[in-house]
């Protein structure tokens, strides 16, 4: 999808969770898409078109990778400058931005009870601290688990992906699906969504801009 309509989106889907007093939830790759993210969050906190609530990144490569981006102003584009750094802000850091290291931590943040935004490795579901967020919050219809980049097939993701969007499409109507999370089964009772867009990976103007500059 466009880059351009990814934060309407994105404001939508967190905005709709947060008036249901839930939380959301975005398996995420570490690199590039989590920085995406972070960046798209802050400039709606920014704006005011969401709720300010507590964002967690639980992901120790995730944060390592984060603290690079923030560390290299001097390849931002244009954008980013006027958007954050001619406002003395980083747009990898803010206030409300809240980096999980210890394990400790992670599994304090899976028994919150408030409402957050907690975006884990991996990005697909097949290992990683996301595995156990989903698991605390799957069962509660309150709570979104946002989809944000591809799942390959056979994968726990792509599995949630599917029967998630169709039991939405059914209108949530009879049992429903279950996911086999950790050896133990799990009712997928939060709302599933997803927002094709979030990329690590070259557009086809940057593919192509590539292509020629390599000649």
């Amino acid at each position: 999808d466009p880059v351009a309509d990814l934060k309407g989106q994105l404001q939508d889907v967190v905005a709709a969770t947060l008036e249901r007093n839930g939380t959301v939830v975005i398996p995420s790759f570490a690199y590039g898409r989590t920085q995406d993210l972070i960046y798209t969050l802050h400039e709606l906190y920014n704006e005011k078109a969401i709720p300010k609530v507590p964002i967690f990144i639980d992901s120790p490569l995730a944060i390592k990778l984060t603290r690079v981006f923030g560390e290299h102003p001097e390849v931002y584009d244009q954008a980013t400058h006027q958007t954050f750094l001619e406002k003395g802000q980083n747009p990898f850091s803010f206030e409300q931005v809240n980096f999980v290291t210890a394990a400790e931590e992670s599994m304090a943040l899976m028994r919150r009870e408030t409402p957050h935004i907690a975006i884990a490795a991996s990005g697909m579901c097949e290992a990683g601290r996301i595995l156990h967020h989903l698991r605390y919050r799957c069962h509660n219809p309150l709570n979104t688990i946002l989809i944000v980049g591809y799942m390959a097939k056979y994968t726990l993701g792509r599995r949630m992906l599917e029967e998630g969007l169709e039991y939405e499409k059914s209108g949530r109507e009879g049992p429903p699906p279950t996911l086999k999370i950790l050896g133990k089964e799990y009712p997928l009772k939060a709302r599933v969504a997803r927002i094709d867009g979030f990329s690590a990976h070259g557009d086809r103007d940057e593919m192509l801009r590539f292509l020629k500059e390599a000649n």
